[in-house]
């Protein structure tokens, strides 16, 4: 009775590896809950061609509103023409429109491709696309019975990869990653600031031996926090990760976020020519008007600055930080996009199938 004792515990741990083991991307990400109302947001994907490209064909590829978004995203100049060009395997942030059902994210009725002559499913997902969708995940959004037969002329929706989930209780920006041949959770853990359990955890994987090569990673992006209120007409917008800059308030102020200033969404005027407005409106922060956004004076007590905290139809939305001489303490909490814990970048753990094999053999032995 007493090897009894020993048996199960050694089954069960060995029924768990395998369980882990059977694990593996899907290419699929995480977001919301299954039966819960649709979520939605703005997500990034990592596209590269194996062919020279232009930014003003991505856009068309992806169906971006317009070319700014891309520059934005890749915190390139405003000056950058959309004929430059983009180098073979050169990887571009691809802004993209995400909806959360049932439990998926996937990019929101966009971008859609007409079938060429010649045109296959494994093609416009691996070659087209870059990898970022697999064509069985094409065939089934678009109900296409048979994979092989798509005719000329056929319009396909590309459900890319996407999520609005927070990751250990803060707002993120997800990053659809495609995994190259030989990385590690390590490696792109590493690249992108983020951890190895973070990772394996958020992709429903345990470790290196389910990373699969060519196939999209979720990776969480971490945002600069901002004063930026919930009921601001740019609101869903302004969650930006390090590298990356937002024109918003009909042109008139330009945000970007730094991981060198302190992961803080800093503001400013843009100096650009309004879109629906006549003039940009004054950006005094009310209770200082010697303060613009983005300007920051000293006083006996300490620092005191002028943030953006978004705009309305006919107004752009100030904040003065706290006075420091009032005892009132420093600026407000940030309300998103917090350091994600610095991950141990050390190789996961990835039991060997041998080894499980060994426990199954002990188990048996003791019956």
């Amino acid at each position: 009775m007493k090897t009894y004792r020993f048996t199960l515990p050694l089954l069960l741990i060995a029924i768990s590896f395998l369980h882990s083991l059977s694990a593996q991307m899907t290419g699929n990400f995480k977001c919301g809950q299954p039966g819960a109302s649709n979520t939605t947001c703005r997500s990034l994907v990592g596209y590269s061609s194996k062919n020279a490209t232009t930014y003003a064909s991505i856009r068309t590829l992806f169906a971006v509103e317009n070319l700014r978004s891309i520059l934005e995203a890749n915190n390139l100049p405003l000056s950058t023409a959309g004929t430059q060009r983009v180098n073979p395997n050169q990887v571009v942030r691809v802004p993209i429109p995400c909806t959360c059902s049932n439990g998926t994210g996937v990019s929101t009725d966009v971008p859609v491709h007409t079938v060429k002559q010649g045109d296959t499913l494994s093609a416009i997902a691996s070659d087209l696309f870059g990898g970022l969708v697999s064509f069985q995940r094409i065939s089934e959004m678009n109900k296409i019975p048979n994979p092989n037969e798509i005719v000329v002329g056929q319009r396909v929706w590309i459900p890319l990869p996407c999520s609005c989930n927070e990751v250990n209780g803060r707002d993120v920006v997800h990053y659809a990653h495609v995994v190259v041949p030989g990385s590690s959770l390590a490696a792109i853990a590493a690249q992108f600031g983020t951890d190895n359990t973070t990772l394996a955890l958020l992709n429903g994987i345990s470790g290196d031996a389910q990373l699969l090569a060519e196939l999209p990673l979720d990776v969480p992006l971490r945002a600069c926090s901002s004063s930026v209120r919930n009921d601001s007409l740019d609101a869903s917008s302004m969650l930006l990760p390090n590298g990356s800059y937002s024109i918003t308030a009909n042109n008139c102020i330009r945000c970007s976020c730094e991981a060198s200033n302190n992961w803080t969404l800093s503001c400013e005027a843009s100096q650009l020519t309004p879109t629906t407005w006549p003039t940009c409106p004054p950006s005094r922060c009310q209770g200082a008007e010697s303060l613009f956004i983005g300007n920051t004076t000293s006083t006996s007590c300490g620092p005191r600055s002028c943030a953006y905290a978004g705009y309305s139809n006919q107004t752009i939305l100030t904040t003065l930080s706290p006075d420091p001489c009032s005892g009132s303490g420093g600026s407000r909490p940030p309300s998103g996009g917090s350091r994600p814990p610095s991950g141990n970048y050390a190789s996961t753990f990835s039991p060997s199938f041998s080894f499980v094999v060994v426990l199954i053999q002990c188990a048996l032995y003791l019956l």
